[in-house]
């Protein structure tokens, strides 16, 4: 069975502040594609498997595969914008 890291509780707190409201998400999926999600987001949950944010639209994302949250980078993906524009620009 895969289990997935959690995050520290202030970005936890981030996701759980923007639950309602238009938010952009961009993550990795199961597959290390880059996804970015516009709906809504519902609710966290936190499972045997590890912690994991639920969309209304009913996927859900393992919190450590969450690249942003509004512009706002997570753990492990601070300087991903960076990496973004240096691969773009060759």
């Amino acid at each position: 069975m895969e289990t997935y890291q959690t995050l520290a509780p202030a970005y936890v707190e981030l996701l759980q502040k923007a639950i309602g409201g238009k938010n952009r998400l961009e993550y990795f999926n199961e597959y290390r594609e880059y996804k970015l999600a516009t709906s809504p987001l519902k609710q966290v949950i936190k499972n045997e498997k590890g912690e994991f944010m639920e969309l209304a639209t009913g996927l859900t994302i393992p919190l450590n595969q969450i690249i942003s949250l509004n512009n706002i980078f997570f753990p492990g993906y601070e300087d991903y914008e960076e990496v973004l524009s240096v691969r773009c620009s060759r």
